[in-house]
């Protein structure tokens, strides 16, 4: 074989092998707060961006729960080419609801449409949470000796003014 029949084979090796990888990633999911109480709001957060996105979509995010386990299933795009990873570097943070106090799994997933074969779904992460007790009530303020002379010393002004007004309507 001559050279010239290499030389096709030779430059598209080698710029297959020059090709940049996709640098599509979602971190591991994480929720907020770290350790939830009941009544308040859990959220889960998603990192991630390059390569993949997570968009506005009807029906999207879709929460669900059964028992003690749920599901976010985010609609999105994961894109295998670096030539085609245009999105930004971002963070979501998805509201899931308040919890009763309990142990609980969140699964984080994506779909996406990987055409010409359908919808994907990966799972992006499990996070373990425990919702514990109620927030404890606020103390309540107790009166120093400082506000309760202040306040004496208003009531006497009132009882005054009020004393004093009625001397003036009765003359």
């Amino acid at each position: 074989m001559t050279p010239n029949r290499f030389a096709p084979l030779t430059v598209a090796l080698l710029l297959a092998m020059m090709s940049s990888t996709a640098q599509a990633f979602f971190d591991p999911p994480w929720i907020t707060p770290a350790t939830p109480r009941v009544g308040e709001v859990v959220s889960v957060n998603i990192h991630g961006g390059i390569c993949d996105a997570i968009f506005e979509h009807s029906g999207y995010p879709s929460i669900s729960q059964v028992g003690n386990v749920v599901r976010v299933l985010e609609y999105g795009d994961h894109v295998d080419t670096a030539d085609l990873c245009i999105y930004g570097v971002g963070t979501l943070a998805v509201p899931i609801g308040t919890y009763p106090t309990g142990n609980y799994t969140v699964t984080v997933d994506l779909t996406y449409d990987n055409y010409p074969f359908g919808y994907e779904t990966i799972t992006l992460g499990v996070v373990p949470f425990t919702v514990t007790g109620a927030t404890p009530a606020a103390p309540v303020p107790v009166a120093t000796p400082l506000w309760k002379f202040v306040l004496l010393v208003l009531i006497t002004c009132i009882a005054a003014r009020a004393h004093q007004m009625r001397r003036r309507r009765s003359r």
